[in-house]
């Protein structure tokens, strides 16, 4: 096996590990949360870049400042309930079946974070590369690419093979 066949299954394991000891539930209502975060920043910003009580009112870090604020605020609200649903899950007796449930979430992210490499690998012409051209795991992906081409928009299908 390549170097990048090893990278690959180390970076599938890790996020399986990572989904088997957080769980399912915290998972997905952590991803929810980025999202959301993401969203409320940019829907809040303005308006909090306006409270903020120093400097100048038209300085050019007010908007930066309040979309990090903001954007950290929600991930760590959504956290909390994060693991407040957790400790619900271990009370009601269903751990086992959410830490199972994470680590084939995990294993799916890891398959996800492989497939935007590769689309990655392909916009940055790399995949004419000797370490690509070796690795078994890039037939795969490059086979996975190729199911999920007409899925894709046509400015991003258009690189790929």
């Amino acid at each position: 096996m390549a170097l990048f066949d090893w990278i690959a299954v180390a970076l599938i394991g890790v996020s399986m590990l990572l989904g088997l000891m957080r769980g399912l539930v915290f998972e997905v209502i952590s991803l929810i949360g980025w999202v959301a975060a993401f969203i409320a920043a940019q829907w809040l910003a303005s308006g909090v870049a306006a409270w903020l009580p120093f400097g100048d009112p038209q300085g050019a870090w007010r908007y930066p400042l309040a979309f990090v604020l903001v954007f950290v605020a929600v991930v760590f609200g959504v956290g909390l309930v994060a693991a407040l649903t957790r400790k619900l899950i271990t009370v009601v007796g269903l751990r086992p079946v959410d830490r199972i449930l994470g680590a084939a979430f995990g294993a799916a992210r890891g398959v996800v974070a492989l497939l935007v490499f590769a689309v990655v690998v392909h916009l940055l012409v790399l995949s004419d590369s000797a370490w690509w051209h070796e690795s078994r795991s890039a037939i795969v992906l490059d086979a996975a690419l190729q199911g999920l081409k007409p899925s894709l928009p046509e400015k991003l299908a258009s690189y790929l093979p």
